[in-house]
């Protein structure tokens, strides 16, 4: 009897251990491809946009297009450096700067809490000329930041977008 009672207990410290380890913003996702995360955002984005023609694309598909995404990061997020090792898709307008969805993926071992902190406390509003995102919302789920600016002139909300993302 005393060997069962043992054994239930080491049993019992076993799984209260296995249930504290852990960071749960550090990985539920698998590794993503840059196309998987696109299709993860361009599911998010899907409809909410109204009638703006929009791209959803990953950063690295920019890059070998020629398109500086340094420079697009640092202007979102007040010369920040894109986090090294990180995933990024992206969805904005074709034309013009009307609002910025981005879904990333942190580089391994780097806590996405941690990370949509950063986006936040650096956040620019004010990067589009001609006005402010007024909009501005993030969220952490299975490892993956969802980070959205926009503007309610233009009938969006940064919330659409998040509530999608948790789904």
């Amino acid at each position: 009897m005393k060997k069962v009672i043992a054994l239930i207990l080491a049993l019992m410290m076993v799984l209260a251990l296995a249930a504290c380890g852990g960071d749960g913003d550090k990985g539920s996702v698998s590794n993503l491809t840059d196309e998987q995360l696109v299709e993860k955002l361009s599911a998010i984005c899907d409809g909410k946009t109204g009638e703006m023609p929009v791209e959803t694309t990953s950063f690295a598909a920019l890059k070998e297009n020629g398109f500086e995404t340094d420079g697009l990061f640092k202007n979102w997020f007040n010369n920040m450096d894109v986090p090294a090792g990180a995933k990024i898709a992206v969805n904005q307008p074709i034309m013009g700067q009307a609002h910025v969805v981005l879904l990333i993926q942190p580089a391994e071992g780097q806590s996405a809490n941690d990370l949509k902190a950063e986006l936040e406390k650096n956040a620019n509003p004010g990067w589009m000329i001609c006005m402010t995102a007024d909009s501005v919302g993030s969220a952490v789920k299975d490892g993956l930041i969802l980070f959205v600016m926009t503007s309610s002139e233009l009938g969006l909300d940064a919330q659409t977008f998040i509530d999608a993302f948790n789904a």
